[in-house]
């Protein structure tokens, strides 16, 4: 889903209404069983953290994907988001925390990458050249 939102070929119009429809679903499951506020910040967080990797993903490790630092990159904000839902599970309850937290992490990713909109344009006046 997220490399969704990094894909120069995909049309503004439709990562715009998948902003929409991850705000909207969390938005409804936060009135449903609302995060605490540091939760959400951490949340937050993570989605500028998983930003930070794959810019370091791309930019440091891309001619060797296989190497330990690649690996390290990848696995660093799966291992935050799993550890931030499970310490806000509350009486065995995971679903809603989770699906709150993984909402949040996303929205984050989409507010902070401004220039995966604007990718497609420079991508297409490079190629009409």
């Amino acid at each position: 889903m997220l490399e969704f939102w990094f894909n120069p070929q995909i049309s503004i119009i439709k990562k715009l209404f998948l902003f929409i429809s991850i705000a909207i679903v969390t938005g409804v499951l936060y009135w449903m069983a609302p995060l605490s506020f540091d939760a959400v910040l951490m949340f937050l967080g993570t989605g500028i953290i998983f930003l930070i990797c794959r810019y370091c993903k791309i930019h440091f490790t891309g001619k060797n994907p296989t190497g330990l630092l690649y690996r390290l990159f990848t696995w660093i904000p799966i291992a935050l988001v799993l550890a931030l839902i499970f310490m806000n599970m509350k009486n065995g309850e995971i679903l809603l925390a989770g699906a709150q937290g993984i909402g949040f992490m996303a929205l984050a990713i989409c507010l902070f990458s401004p220039l995966s909109l604007l990718n497609q344009s420079s991508t297409e006046n490079k190629e009409s050249s």
